[in-house]
């Protein structure tokens, strides 16, 4: 198996155990049993809100430092759970192959900044969600801090840190590293030579103001995305002098800036891609990182997925009202 055999960061699971996970995985089952049990953490308090982290370490050398991932979960930014069941095969797959996961809480705030005062539903719904990730990359910021400066207890490389997440969770990685290359100052600081070595993103985006450019090179990404997804915008969804951009103009501007970007596009899929990767593209979730980790990880790839016989008549071009009905109903 390759992603077993081409890292110093991986771990060698016994070859039985190994073909058994493999066997499992290909007819659509994983084991949680095999899974460790997490670690969990008070990384910060904010607002007087405590917030936690889950800790789920591969079965290694206690001084093997291994890559990280930190993940954000989904929810609109209106609710969600760090230790959702649905995320477990994606964290168990992780750390069977010498990668930890660090599964954290942050602040869910756009009702809170909903803001019924401002008549326009599309305006407030914009100024709301700003101010929601706003807090949710603040968070993610601090959970990466709290990993740098415990890396070496945690035995986490501190040079081999991911960001991932799931729907909002995926805005907030993709928006953190957004932000990191352009040197915006979020009141968090991490520090001044630090970068995300690479994002796995499921469904997500990025906001900005005018186009979406980069100051500095961006980590290396892997985007994944339905073209029929009316929760969070495919292309790019403009309003109030706001642009979301999801992961179709996100690799479009990657390619121009030279980043590489591996892309996954799903025809006809929904917001489904916001979960599905982490049941059926793990192999190639877990070849990303080897390679980021190896240096290996040079070139741009765009994949499309499509099932044979699907109707190619259906929806793709949704209105700033589709979207806040997905996400507010």
């Amino acid at each position: 198996m390759m992603i077993n055999s081409v890292s110093r960061y991986i771990c060698r699971p016994n070859l039985v155990v190994k073909y058994i996970l493999s066997f499992l995985l290909a007819i659509g089952v994983m084991p949680f049993a095999f899974g460790a049990s997490p670690e969990t953490r008070d990384y910060a308090v904010v607002d007087g809100d405590t917030l936690k982290m889950d800790i789920y370490r591969p079965a290694c050398n206690a001084s093997t430092s291994v890559p990280a991932v930190i993940f954000a979960f989904g929810g609109g930014f209106m609710g969600g759970e760090r230790d959702c069941k649905d995320f477990m095969q994606y964290f168990n797959f992780l750390n069977d192959n010498g990668i930890a996961v660090i599964s954290i809480d942050y602040k869910t705030t756009l009702l809170k900044h909903f803001d019924k005062s401002i008549a326009a539903m599309d305006a407030r719904f914009a100024m709301a969600l700003v101010y929601a990730v706003n807090d949710a990359v603040s968070d993610f910021y601090r959970a990466t801090t709290y990993v740098l400066e415990n890396a070496s207890e945690l035995g986490v490389d501190a040079d081999k840190i991911f960001a991932s997440g799931s729907s909002a969770g995926a805005i907030t990685a993709l928006q953190a590293e957004y932000w990191l290359a352009n040197g915006f100052n979020t009141g968090v600081a991490l520090p001044s030579d630090f970068n995300y070595a690479g994002i796995v993103a499921f469904a997500g985006a990025i906001y900005c103001e005018d186009e979406l450019a980069w100051n500095s090179k961006p980590c290396p990404m892997m985007l994944f995305h339905g073209d029929a997804d009316k929760n969070v915008p495919y292309s790019i969804l403009s309003a109030g002098g706001m642009s979301l951009c999801g992961s179709e103009y996100i690799s479009k501007t990657l390619a121009a800036s030279g980043t590489p970007c591996e892309f996954y596009s799903f025809e006809g899929k929904d917001h489904v891609i916001s979960m599905s990767p982490m049941h059926d593209n793990l192999y190639s979730i877990a070849g990303f990182i080897v390679r980021v980790c190896e240096g290996k990880e040079n070139a741009s790839v765009n994949a499309v997925e499509f099932i044979a016989g699907a109707p190619k008549d259906y929806k793709t071009d949704f209105s700033i009202e589709d979207y806040i009905k997905a996400n507010m109903q």
